[in-house]
């Protein structure tokens, strides 16, 4: 199996970014309602911010084929903390063992850009994700205060 990570081509695969942030956000919130006000503005976000050095927009590949993306960056409000938006793997590719390489890959990325620690918001209702993350070295910090349904998470990057 050949695992490859590419810069998300907008022009190209702008609907796999769209499938990718709806089965992530049913997976989180158990359906689409409230969906279609997320995705109002995001190529325009995801555009402007693929210009700037501190964002990460990948796409994954197994053998040439979409597997997943993710969003993250090297900033957050905390000093020296990147900020993971987005890990996902297309239901054909999850449970086969490609979720660690992900995170192996954001925190190499992270690490690299001088970051010590990573965060990230997961809903309280996205089991399979909490389970991963707690088995990956990912602790709760406290719950979010701008989604009643998540709590920030945080793992320390080895150097």
């Amino acid at each position: 199996m050949h695992l490859t990570f590419r810069p998300i081509n907008l022009e190209t695969d702008f609907a796999y970014c769209v499938a990718a942030r709806r089965d992530a956000f049913v997976c989180s919130f158990g359906s689409d309602e409230g969906f279609e006000d997320l995705l109002a503005g995001y190529f325009e976000r995801v555009s402007e911010r693929m210009g700037q050095p501190e964002w990460f927009y990948r796409h994954i590949f197994v053998d040439g084929g979409w597997a997943g993306q993710l969003e993250f960056r090297s900033t957050s409000p905390e000093p020296e903390t990147g900020y993971v938006h987005l890990i996902y793997l297309a239901p054909a590719f999850r449970g086969r063992g490609l979720a660690p390489l992900l995170q192996r890959y954001i925190e190499t990325t992270l690490t690299n850009a001088g970051c010590r620690r990573a965060m990230l918001s997961v809903s309280r209702d996205n089991h399979r994700a909490l389970t991963f993350y707690r088995q990956h070295g990912w602790e709760f910090v406290r719950a979010n205060p701008k989604h009643a349904k998540t709590d920030f998470y945080q793992c320390w990057l080895l150097a």
